[in-house]
């Protein structure tokens, strides 16, 4: 007598895998490009919640949950390492990654090795600390750090006498939290998301000449291959097209940030 029970697995997990062939036969790209391993978009992510992490497995936060969008929509399936940003960087110059998140600024230093896309969101600089300081004077004589590869690290440090730069955010934090510093600089989304249930106030650094970021708050990009024009035009279409029906304002809020982020103006480079 026949094993009916074992026929019968054999034909749905048959038919199941015909469905997944046909269905990924039938996905059309919205966009024609190459990447660096062929059906996949290769992700050099920073774990720099909010704006990219790692969680369940899979790429998250603001730059993740867009860049899941672009990979559905060009049938593309995502590969992903986790990086520093400088090693970020360095992945997407050397061709070992197609894209870098992770609320990177666009600045005129990266734009000379890597690709920047054009603006995602705005990113405005927050101090943290336990007395709420808000000015760049309520800051002198204190410890102060941040995370390094950000726009104030330079003016951080002729202000501040022996102040720190950290590889990342969490790292940042936790010495914030540990009592190394007494205050720590970041983008405002990740101070928020680092120093939740913390006893610390995270507010928003008061204009000041002696740091430009106060003045002009950043613009954000992905990182991408200089030497992969469809792929950069493909990224900077689709990004246009979040921000037009909302979906760029739409990730903010999902993360804690004020949705006007989404209007970033127009395109430009820091020095």
């Amino acid at each position: 007598m026949k094993n009916w029970s074992k026929i019968i697995s054999a034909a749905a997990i048959a038919t199941a895998l015909g469905a997944s062939v046909a269905s990924a036969q039938d996905c059309k790209p919205q966009h024609v490009f190459e990447t660096v391993s062929a059906g996949k978009l290769t992700v050099a992510l920073t774990n720099t919640a909010p704006y990219s992490l790692e969680k369940d497995s899979g790429i998250a936060g603001i730059d993740g949950d867009l860049v899941k969008r672009f990979a559905k929509e060009n049938c593309l399936e995502i590969a992903y390492e986790i990086f520093t940003y400088p090693g970020a960087v360095s992945a997407v110059q050397s061709r070992r990654a197609d894209i870098a998140l992770g609320g990177f600024y666009r600045t005129a230093a990266r734009a000379k090795v890597v690709a920047l896309s054009t603006p995602v969101y705005l990113d405005q600089l927050s101090v943290t600390s336990t007395n709420g300081i808000d000015t760049v004077d309520g800051l002198l004589g204190k410890k102060v750090g941040t995370v390094e590869g950000y726009l104030w690290v330079q003016d951080m440090e002729k202000l501040y006498e022996g102040s720190k730069t950290y590889p990342s955010s969490l790292n940042l934090a936790q010495d914030l939290h540990a009592g190394r510093i007494e205050a720590a600089l970041d983008g405002f989304g990740s101070a928020v998301i680092q120093n939740e249930g913390q006893n610390y106030k995270v507010n928003v650094l008061k204009q000041d000449p002696r740091i430009d970021a106060t003045k002009n708050p950043s613009q954000t990009a992905f990182l991408l291959d200089k030497s992969n024009e469809d792929l950069a035009k493909a990224v900077d279409t689709s990004l246009e097209a979040y921000r037009k029906d909302g979906a760029i304002a739409e990730a903010l809020k999902a993360y804690g940030l004020d949705p006007s982020a989404a209007d970033v103006g127009d395109a430009r480079v820091i020095e």
